[in-house]
Order: structure tokens, then C-alpha cells, then sequence
């Protein structure tokens, strides 16, 4: 089969690079920031998940940011999901001869080119053809350029996992068409504030702003943990490497508020974009403390303590001047 037009732009995260490559296909030409922050892409989570290493991470995506961009935009959004894997190999492939590319969330540690021996099921590419001679899928992803081939029992693998935080079960999303609907500076207006909201008015102690009281409070006994290089570490790792953009995805956002700026004209007249920078570099600060504890030979958190409290204030500030636009 041929591979359909691909529409892939690299990108910064795979959930907001795979979406923007998507709705580019149906005819909606919107950047990745812009798809990033009109699916309330900012989250918080502080989480102490038992029987693994690192025993304290710190995760700062939304959890449904899939979900929330598509229900913002205006168009109904549900993984497809599927009891056995030939079943939805199936039906990927009789959607892409349909000639729909279609979202799927995988496992990296079954997809060949990243060769890597940690686990992580919510990754998100594109599928935009097959060969059924070769049993050769044709994916885009993220910051890669050119398509990429995975071998049919690898793809296999990759959307059956439940090597972490997330089950999947052949998630997948091809819809026929996509259609935004509402107008367009309402839906940015909507998101911001969204966004805010949850992190400023979090469900529990373990999200949004209060994942970061919580974890401040925590970080005093980080030395007594066995794994506390690999907890600072990590955290370093989650925001500024592990497909953030840099600043725990604070500069993605900074950029959707530039562009929106011009739907939207009191987010630059209130400096929200300016006050998303300086948070952004506060979490940039926060990570480097933590990279540089994570390297002494005894436990030493004051710095990244100190730094914590100001990243919080910065938080704070913003979100409480991203309310008002309501």
C-alpha cells in the first residue's frame, strides 16, 4: 500500500507533535504550542509509586491532554480499544486504506529505533501506511524528520503494554474527518483558564500546585531515601529531557501564548507570556539543582529546596493573572 500524504512537522513532545500532524491532515494549520495549550497541556504530579526506582517522581504534562484538546476544539475524541492484537491490526490497516492516519499511544521500549530498556506506554506516533509484503508500518515521530519503519510484531508489542503507569490496549484514533467547532479565541480563552483552574484547584495533594507543597515538604527527607541520586536525576531528566521542550514544557506554553496573543490580545496586554517565561526559567533553575545534588557524593537538597520556593511563587503568580482573563 502506499503511504498516505504525510503531514509531520518534528516537533518537541510526541502528544502534541502527533496531534498537530493529525488535524494538519484534515486541514487545520495549527503549530505544535498551539495544539499543546489548547489541550491544557500544563500538569503537576508528584507521585510516590511503590516498588519502583526512582520512589519519588515528578511528572509536569496534564494527564489527558488528547482528550482536552479535541473536547476544546469541539470534536468528540475516544481511544478505540481492542481485546486481542491481531484485532486491531486489523482495523489499522483498514483505516489507513480508508486513507486515515491514525494516532496511536505505544510502549517506546517495543519501538526499534528508540532502543531503550525502560518501559513507557503512553507515547504517541502517527501511522500513515503499511506494507503488507515486507509487514512493515510507516510511523512519524516527534523530533524525527522521516518516516520510520516498525516491523508488524514490534507495533504488536508496542500497543499492548502495561510496563508502567498506563494500560493501553491498541489505543488508537483515526478519525474520518475533523471539524473544529465554537469560536476560535473563546476555545484559547477556555483552555488558559482551564488550565489554570486545575493546577491552582487540584483534586488532591499530589497534583497541581499542591504536588509542589507536598514534594518541597518531602525533599527535607530526600537523603534518608536509598534512591535519592536517581530521584533528583530523574527529576531533573523529566523536566528538561524527556520530551518537554525544556523548562517541564514551560517554554511549549510560552509559545502558544505568544500565538494566541494575536486571538486574544489581553494575554500580552496582562504579560502572561512574560510571566510564563520567568516560571519557565525558575523550573529550569529548579532542574540544574537538583542535576548538580544528584552529582555530590552525600545528600544535599538546600539549593534545590531554595529554588523550588521560588519556582512555586512563579507559579502562583502566573496562574492567579491567567484567572482574570475569565
Amino acid at each position: 500500500m502506499p503511504i498516505l500524504n504525510v503531514t509531520h512537522y518534528p516537533g518537541r513532545h510526541c502528544a502534541s507533535t502527533a496531534i498537530s500532524d493529525l488535524i494538519r491532515f484534515h486541514g487545520y494549520l495549527l503549530t505544535e504550542a498551539m495544539c499543546f495549550g489548547i489541550g491544557e497541556g500544563l500538569g503537576i504530579w508528584y507521585l510516590s509509586p511503590s516498588g519502583t526506582t526512582p520512589s519519588r517522581m515528578l511528572h509536569v504534562r496534564t494527564a489527558d491532554l488528547e482528550a482536552q484538546f479535541f473536547k476544546g476544539a469541539g470534536h468528540p475524541f475516544s481511544w478505540e480499544q481492542f481485546d486481542n492484537p491481531e484485532q486491531s491490526e486489523k482495523y489499522l490497516c483498514r483505516r489507513l486504506d480508508e486513507g486515515k492516519p491514525a494516532l496511536l499511544r505505544t510502549d517506546i521500549y517495543h519501538l526499534p529505533y528508540y532502543n531503550s530498556s525502560t518501559h513507557f506506554p503512553g507515547h504517541l506516533i502517527t501511522v500513515w501506511g503499511y506494507d503488507e509484503r515486507e509487514k512493515l508500518f510507516f510511523v512519524t515521530d516527534t523530533e524525527r524528520k522521516e518516516s520510520l519503519p516498525v516491523p508488524f510484531d514490534k507495533m504488536r508489542l508496542a500497543r499492548y503494554s502495561n510496563g508502567g503507569f498506563i494500560n493501553i490496549k491498541g489505543d488508537m484514533f483515526a478519525p474520518d474527518f475533523i471539524e473544529f467547532s465554537g469560536y476560535f479565541p473563546k476555545i484559547i480563552r477556555t483552555a488558559i483558564i482551564k488550565n489554570s483552574r486545575a493546577l491552582t484547584e487540584p483534586l488532591n495533594d499530589s497534583s497541581g500546585l499542591n504536588a509542589l507543597y507536598k514534594m518541597k515538604k518531602e525533599m527535607r527527607d530526600w537523603s534518608e531515601i536509598d534512591d535519592w541520586k536517581w530521584i533528583a536525576r530523574f527529576t531533573y531528566q523529566v523536566i528538561e529531557k524527556r520530551g518537554t521542550g525544556g523548562n517541564g514544557f514551560r517554554l511549549m506554553y510560552h509559545d502558544f501564548l505568544r500565538q494566541a496573543s494575536e486571538f486574544v490580545p489581553e494575554i500580552a496586554e496582562s504579560g502572561l507570556d512574560r510571566m510564563m517565561m520567568e516560571a519557565g526559567v525558575a523550573w529550569r533553575d529548579f532542574a540544574i539543582a537538583l542535576k548538580e545534588a544528584s552529582e555530590e557524593n552525600m545528600p544535599d537538597f538546600t539549593e534545590s529546596i531554595d529554588k523550588l520556593t521560588r519556582l512555586i511563587k512563579k507559579e502562583i503568580a502566573y496562574h492567579k493573572a491567567a484567572l482574570k482573563l475569565g
